[in-house]
């Protein structure tokens, strides 16, 4: 008879041990931030203690004023991430599938255009669509969508071309068999691309709100540089941080499951 493999303890014991020493190096680094700022930093511009950030710097984000700009600058992050995961999908599938020596020519391309500090060419999208949201998001974009088509299209291009054969041998279309033999083989590459491209994209948001500092949180940050409110500077970092989290955290949950699903 079969038994029934459960998972193994030593398993759910290394796992404990890596959470515990993730939340121990945090703790510890947020006691070494205290003493530095209570010790050698004290009452410098740049830098609140965690007590500081916790009793004066949170509470100001956390004003209705604050809260607005979070979601502007939000909002804005969705609108790029939104283009980033649905283009940057579809272009690195397609581009993955072509012929080889035209992979290869668009993928030195798409590698080209990642390389590139896109900070310069940001004055070209103020131009282009003027102040305000429309230039932010495009610039999110153009941060977000480079890795994630050359990601794509490297794993479209590493499948099987037996599967594909098959798929075209039994009648399907082009479109079917990206669709229903290329997506599926490629889902767990595709959600760790857009780890990469989230980040990205709030970074290139980020960026343009710094650059223009008509509203967000690129303002709001500026604005505590500009007055040397270290607390309250601090404070929205650490809430954009925390939503970097959470984001990378759903985004690795879905990328364990389709791992699971695939195998």
């Amino acid at each position: 008879m079969g038994t029934v493999s459960s998972p193994a303890p030593g398993r759910s014991a290394l796992a404990r041990k890596a959470s515990a020493l993730r939340w121990g190096t945090v703790v510890a680094g947020v006691v070494v931030w205290e003493l530095i700022c209570l010790g050698p930093l004290r009452n410098n511009d740049y830098l609140a203690p965690p007590s500081s950030v916790l009793t004066a710097g949170l509470p100001a984000v956390l004003q209705p004023d604050n809260l607005l700009a979070l979601w502007q600058t939000t909002s804005r992050f969705l609108e790029a991430f939104v283009v980033v995961a649905i283009v940057g999908t579809i272009l690195g599938l397609v581009l993955g599938r072509l012929h080889r020596q035209i992979f290869h020519g668009a993928r030195d391309v798409v590698s080209v255009l990642y390389a590139l500090p896109m900070v310069p060419f940001f004055p070209l999208f103020v131009l282009w669509l003027g102040l305000g949201t429309p230039s932010e998001v495009a610039f999110g974009v153009i941060h977000g969508i480079m890795p994630v088509i050359l990601m794509v299209m490297t794993a479209s291009a590493r499948i099987d071309r037996n599967l594909v054969t098959s798929g075209q041998t039994m009648g399907a279309s082009r479109m079917q068999r990206l669709s229903f033999i290329v997506l599926p083989a490629v889902v767990p590459e595709i959600i760790g691309a857009l780890k990469i491209g989230a980040a990205l994209s709030l970074l290139g948001v980020l960026l343009a709100e710094l650059m223009i500092s008509i509203d967000g949180v690129g303002q709001f940050i500026a604005n505590q540089v500009t007055n040397h409110q270290a607390a309250k500077l601090d404070a929205m970092v650490i809430v954009v941080c925390v939503g970097v989290v959470v984001i990378n955290s759903l985004l690795g949950l879905l990328e364990r499951r389709a791992s699971h699903w695939r195998s």
